[in-house]
């Protein structure tokens, strides 16, 4: 019994002491491949590398990354805005002051508005853009504010103009911040025989427009980018056809053999 009892206490020790070899075969499956960490150092490298670049090549274009308390250079051709990155950034600050309806009432006709409103409105852009080399940049900017300004109050007619309502319960449905007075009197307006008839013309002349596009870059990028590669005007209408007709061989084909 004493020596049943003996074998049993060594086998125990000897299961719980054998070590075990599964850890060590994942390490060593862990370690075949000792290339694919410097690997993946390398592709992050490459990737550094190119954004270290692109940042030396733009770093001196005020257009892309102004210094700090410096304006974005607006830069134009052809009365296009070369570059798209600071249209829309352009674009986005023209329409948060087309917004401001107490610096530019809704209710004023653009012609007839305060010009020094105006003068504000637009010294509120030009603390960030700089299109003072552009000889019509200041007609320009004014320009797209007028239509901003225009769409901003017209999205508002839109969204609470439900015409179930009477024009009371419409003034009730009205948030806070919309100025009540100027509100009131574009919808009257809106209401107004005229304003319906205006309304379906403009409805009819909608549903009668095709959009064109040139891809994610606009006409004036596409130019300028052609225009530092060298490429002369045959070239770049043929650059210019490809992009508008992305999905259409055939006319691409047609207009490239006119």
């Amino acid at each position: 019994m004493y020596w049943v009892l003996l074998a049993f206490v060594i086998s125990v020790f000897m299961v719980v002491t054998t070590p075990d070899h599964s850890d060590h075969s994942t390490d060593e499956q862990e370690y075949d491949h000792p290339d694919l960490h410097e690997m993946n150092m390398a592709r992050r490298d490459g990737e550094d590398q190119r954004k270290k670049k692109t940042r030396e090549q733009n770093k001196d274009h005020p257009e892309y990354h102004p210094s700090q308390g410096q304006r974005f250079v607006i830069k134009f051709k052809n009365d296009q805005i070369v570059h798209d990155s600071v249209a829309k950034k352009l674009n986005k600050k023209c329409a948060m002051v087309a917004n401001d309806f107490k610096l530019l009432p809704m209710d004023v006709p653009w012609i007839d508005q305060d010009q020094k409103n105006i003068d504000e409105a637009m010294a509120t852009i030009q603390r960030e853009f700089d299109y003072s080399g552009s000889t019509f940049g200041y007609r320009r900017v004014n320009e797209r504010l007028n239509k901003l300004w225009r769409s901003a109050y017209n999205s508002l007619l839109d969204k609470y103009n439900n015409k179930d309502l009477t024009v009371e319960e419409v003034m009730r449905t009205l948030p806070d911040y919309i100025i009540k007075d100027q509100f009131l009197k574009k919808l009257m307006e809106r209401r107004s025989p005229r304003g319906l008839e205006i309304s379906e013309i403009n409805k009819g002349n909608r549903a009668k427009q095709t959009s064109h596009s040139l891809g994610s870059k606009s006409l004036a990028q596409r130019n300028y980018e052609a225009e530092q590669k060298g490429l002369n005007d045959i070239e770049v209408w043929k650059l210019n056809i490809k992009a508008a007709y992305p999905k259409d061989e055939r006319v691409v084909r047609n207009l490239l053999y006119l």
